[in-house]
């Protein structure tokens, strides 16, 4: 089981809103295949252990797995893949050793009872608090009616995400970029606020990696968007929501969606420039949304951080200074008062991309 926690951490990071697994395979006590969750949307634990059982040619008697199988399938609840439980029964698996129930209580021990209806061995509770330990990210995500936030963005040494003048290409470098792609395949939306989309004006597809091109979604108020935008000229290729007010020009709102444009009208708050983000969240949440890219700008991301609204941070620190007092940071806003105060994250990991030091943490 240790071993096997050592795999799903493999996962941290990647795979949120969803949990974190790790599964080994054994065949009379000696491992015979492993496999962890990568990334959201992709391959259980189960599964790759079981591919790689296969490609092997070899049988396994044991599994040992982090958390209960799953005993829902595609299309259920947002689920993604076929369910481990029945998988691990028709590879002919006679014992099962789970670390954690499924915190789930749509779904708790409903995979421990399809097992042992199956006529499996189950053992669970081994190393449960260690377990447990790992599922803190998917127990918060449970309790959401909107989904997972991820604001990833890149930064300079001195904490600058564009020179003054607002140039911002490009502050880190290609290794980043290209982790930055995969994040984008791997989540079903990215998202930015209007200044960004005006300003960069980013295409949000994915290019450097393989992988499904999520919604692109932009935070825009007033409708002020131009047509001739990288994300308006390509709204009939690749999928383009507009989050606007309900006061927007209905005008203005019909000509966008005569280009390809999705617009989804939200409430205001404090404002016409302000939207209720708890309403909106919930909306795309509603459409099927559960996990999203969100790479800025500062005001977004400071009036998301107002709403309780990040989960995860991922930061690409470049080892350049730029400086200028008029020089965008990450988190806009007013801030916190005090560093008592401050926003923390956990799980904190730090790797490098090239010359880049990305700094990841839930908060």
């Amino acid at each position: 089981m240790l071993e096997a926690l050592d795999l799903a951490d493999r996962g941290r990071f990647e795979v949120e809103p969803n949990p974190r697994v790790g599964c080994l395979l054994l065949r009379d006590g000696a491992v015979v295949a492993r496999g962890w969750h990568e990334y959201f949307g992709g391959r259980h634990a189960e599964a790759m252990a079981l591919d790689e059982l296969r490609r092997e040619g070899l049988q396994a008697d044991t599994a040992v797995v982090t958390l209960e199988p799953c005993s829902s399938g595609q299309g259920v609840g947002g689920k993604k893949q076929p369910p481990c439980a029945q998988a691990l029964v028709k590879a002919g698996i006679r014992r099962v050793v789970i670390g954690a129930v499924d915190p789930d209580p749509r779904h708790r021990r409903a995979g421990i009872d399809l097992l042992e209806d199956a006529g499996l061995d189950v053992l669970d509770g081994v190393l449960a608090s260690r377990c447990d330990e790992l599922y803190a990210p998917f127990r918060k995500a449970l309790q959401l009616d909107r989904p997972w936030m991820l604001c990833k963005w890149a930064m300079t040494l001195d904490g600058k995400t564009a020179a003054p003048t607002g140039e911002a290409r490009w502050i880190s470098g290609p290794q980043a970029r290209k982790k930055t792609h995969e994040l984008r395949a791997h989540c079903d939306g990215v998202m930015v606020g209007f200044r960004t989309a005006q300003i960069d004006d980013p295409e949000l597809t994915v290019r450097h990696v393989e992988g499904k091109q999520p919604v692109r979604i932009v935070i825009d108020p007033l409708g002020e968007i131009d047509d001739d935008s990288n994300l308006v000229r390509t709204a009939h290729v690749a999928p383009t929501w507009l989050l606007a007010s309900e006061d927007v020009d209905p005008v203005r709102s019909g000509h966008l969606q005569d280009l390809g444009v999705q617009v989804l009208h939200i409430p205001t708050a404090e404002g016409p420039r302000r939207l209720h983000l708890g309403r909106a969240f919930k909306e795309l949440r509603r459409r099927g949304l559960r996990r999203i890219l969100v790479e800025g700008g500062g005001g977004l991301v400071a009036q998301m951080f107002a709403w309780n609204a990040v989960d995860q941070v991922l930061a690409f620190v470049a080892p350049k200074i730029i400086g200028g007092q008029a020089a965008p940071t990450p988190v806009g806003g007013d801030g916190r008062s005090f560093m008592a105060e401050a926003w923390q994250l956990s799980e904190v990991r730090m790797e490098t991309y090239g010359e880049d030091m990305a700094i990841a943490g839930f908060v």
